[in-house]
């Protein structure tokens, strides 16, 4: 059946769209009394209400950009009570029938974007200031996320570049371009955007938002206030070009677009990249998480002051997904309506039994958890956690602090046991009569996140592994990347005799100094990793020391603690070697690789892995787990090791536990269909 494009005009209520629909008598569907017109942009204040109008298409988008993700992940599992919508998504057979299978959603934002940058006068000023530039590259970075999230489901589509105003223009917009040439032709016109503007100018427009709640949006029906915080709204310029490159696998331009966009946070404010989101684990855990209701008692040797002292007085990585304004590290979110009439509202929270539109505040159920946002709830619960997540969860080893060692160099012990990933704490128990409920609190808040600071400081890891340099990788999870991480890099120092000379004994060899060397496993960060991270990606050069700066506050710390406790330890049994030789004999088991003697390829493939787990335990039931995974499998088949078709393998393998309806490893399967 033919594509047909069909445009239909919309400011605030009526903004631009582009919608793709299944026959020409379907083309004028639009309502008739709406009068198509020409609003001019050349106004300074104009760009404010355009904005605002493509954030309202970027509402109607929020539910299906999140199911597709979430439900074709294996992290998830659908309850008796999910609709077919959900179920069709989760089973791959959904079609353009389906609710959440809508290409014309994704093309409103697109189309919105395509009429602001081909009508917007861009060289507007005030004094000698550009009052134009911030939202011009605002609405560029909306429309290459969108072109980013469209491939990612259909693959190749056709790519629209100018407004689509007449039918002329529909029709000569039918014919479908490769994602790689999409994507190619997005990151150019960020490039060009990013030759033209400075840091400053490329910067989310703020919209002069206020330091204290936020600019409110309305009352939930129940009580509590909504605001957003304007600058959240926006995707920042970088982080979707890094997004972008990743996807193409430029990996180091990839990793430099992070490196600038956290640089310029950093300068402009520490808090706004630092990832000291911590919630140790307390003895009480398991009373109210399903997941760890298996354990009982912590350790005898555990220490509870050094552990609960660890990170006191920081934010708790929980806190990123507060009904606030301005939660935790969110860098961008979608904020959905706070009632049908005020807005777009989401069916997230109720899918996973939370009544976000109540009337009133009474929770129909019962549970013994901490609460981050008390939402009333229900027993409608359509998703729950999947038993995959479950078991990851269980399994992962948590890091503990026992007891210090009383002579020098006064070290703290640090053991492992396989206690659970703390992240899992915000998966909730019903109790009495509603203990058959299970509450996953990250969708409660009708926030939709679209990228946090957790996603940059990983995001770039994957990137930095596969440039080559899977050491410096692991730090991101193990450490953070900030000033004391020279602490842990492999250093040969060497004796000297009298003349300054190296010493060398009898056999012509150098000789090592033992005092000074760090040559065992707990120095992992090689010279050639250390030399990336102060040149081409310069996070700890001297230039950046006051940016990326650690110290006492603890203000940057190993993305994987933010699960498992005290990993970034000098002495944590956490460590490169012993973690990916692990993860090495597991892939080559796992898929009957029979590898033995392990190359620097087969390390970089098992980092890869490390770093999907880590997205399962952080990212999950955000919206993004089938894009990583997708990404992560053409990376894999990129690189053609253990066969060229092993990413698809690899990620077949992965989502098994769903019984696809497709066969995944064939990548043309893990598309969408539209018609």
């Amino acid at each position: 059946m033919k594509r047909v494009i069909c445009a239909a005009f919309l400011l605030f209520s009526f903004s631009q769209s582009l919608i793709f629909l299944t026959s020409c008598s379907d083309m004028l569907e639009s309502d008739s009394s709406r009068q198509l017109f020409n609003p001019t942009l050349d106004q300074k204040t104009d760009s404010v209400f355009y904005a605002y109008g493509i954030m309202q298409a970027m509402q109607q988008l929020a539910d299906q950009y999140y199911y597709q993700n979430e439900l074709r992940g294996e992290l998830v599992s659908l309850t008796d009570k999910a609709s077919t919508n959900l179920r069709e998504l989760a089973s791959f057979t959904a079609d353009a029938s389906n609710k959440y299978d809508s290409i014309y959603l994704y093309y409103k934002v697109i189309n919105n974007c395509n009429y602001y940058l081909a009508h917007r006068d861009s060289t507007l000023r005030t004094g000698v200031r550009n009052v134009v530039c911030n939202e011009f590259a605002a609405v560029a970075s909306f429309r290459a996320w969108a072109y980013l999230q469209l491939s990612r489901q259909y693959g190749a589509v056709p790519y629209v570049t100018e407004p689509v105003t007449t039918i002329a223009q529909i029709n000569a917009n039918v014919n479908p371009t490769s994602r790689e040439a999409i994507l190619a032709g997005e990151a150019q016109m960020l490039e060009t955007l990013k030759s033209r503007y400075s840091d400053e100018q490329i910067a989310v427009p703020t919209f002069s938002q206020s330091s204290g709640t936020g600019r409110l949006i309305g009352l939930l029906n129940w009580g509590p206030t909504k605001s957003i915080w304007p600058s959240k709204c926006f995707v920042p310029l970088n982080v979707v070009l890094g997004d972008i490159y990743l996807e193409l696998g430029e990996y180091e331009k990839a990793a430099t677009c992070f490196y600038q966009y956290l640089r310029y946070e950093g300068l402009m404010n520490k808090s706004n990249i630092s990832v000291n989101y911590i919630d140790p684990m307390s003895p009480s855990y398991s009373q109210y998480s399903p997941i760890f209701k298996d354990f009982i008692d912590w350790p005898a040797d555990y220490n509870p002051g050094k552990n609960s002292t660890l990170y006191q007085g920081q934010p708790t990585w929980e806190n990123s997904f507060r009904h606030d304004p301005a939660p935790g590290d969110v860098i961008s979110y979608i904020p959905m309506a706070v009632n049908y009439t005020t807005g777009k509202t989401t069916d997230i929270p109720a899918s996973y039994g939370y009544n976000y539109y109540a009337t009133n505040n009474a929770s129909d159920v019962s549970t013994s958890a901490r609460y981050l946002f008390n939402c009333p709830k229900t027993h409608d619960i359509q998703i729950v956690p999947s038993q995959v997540y479950c078991d990851s969860a269980r399994r992962a080893r948590y890091y503990y602090y026992t007891e210090q060692v009383m002579v020098s160099p006064f070290n703290w012990i640090v053991k492992s046991e396989p206690l659970g990933d703390a992240r899992a704490l915000l998966v909730s128990q019903g109790s009495g009569a509603d203990s058959t409920c299970v509450y996953t609190q990250k969708p409660s808040t009708a926030y939709v996140y679209l990228y946090r600071n957790a996603t940059v400081w990983l995001h770039l890891a994957e990137a930095i592994n596969r440039m080559g340099y899977p050491d410096a990788a692991f730090a991101v999870l193990k450490n953070g990347l900030h000033s004391e991480l020279a602490n842990f890099s492999y250093q040969e120092v060497y004796m000297k005799d009298t003349a300054g000379n190296d010493s060398i004994d009898e056999n012509g060899n150098k000789v090592l100094d033992m005092t000074l060397s760090h040559i065992d496993d707990k120095y992992y960060l090689t010279p050639e990793s250390y030399e990336l991270l102060t040149t081409r990606l310069p996070f700890l050069s001297r230039e950046n020391a006051e940016i990326f700066r650690n110290g006492v506050t603890k203000a940057f710390v190993g993305i994987h603690s933010h699960g498992a406790g005290a990993v970034d330890d000098l002495y944590s049994s956490y460590r490169y070697s012993t973690v990916l030789n692990a993860k090495i004999a597991d892939i080559s088991r796992k898929f009957n690789l029979g590898l033995q003697q392990y190359t620097k390829e087969d390390y970089i493939n098992a980092m890869e892995d490390l770093l999907c787990d880590e997205y399962a335990m952080e990212f999950a039931f955000e919206g993004t787990r089938f894009s990583d995974l997708t990404r992560l499998a053409r990376h894999k088949n990129a690189t053609g090791l253990y066969g060229g078709n092993f990413g698809s393998i690899w990620l077949a393998s992965k989502l098994a536990s769903r019984q696809p309806a497709k066969d995944l490893t064939n990548p043309q399967n893990w598309y969408l269909p539209y018609n």
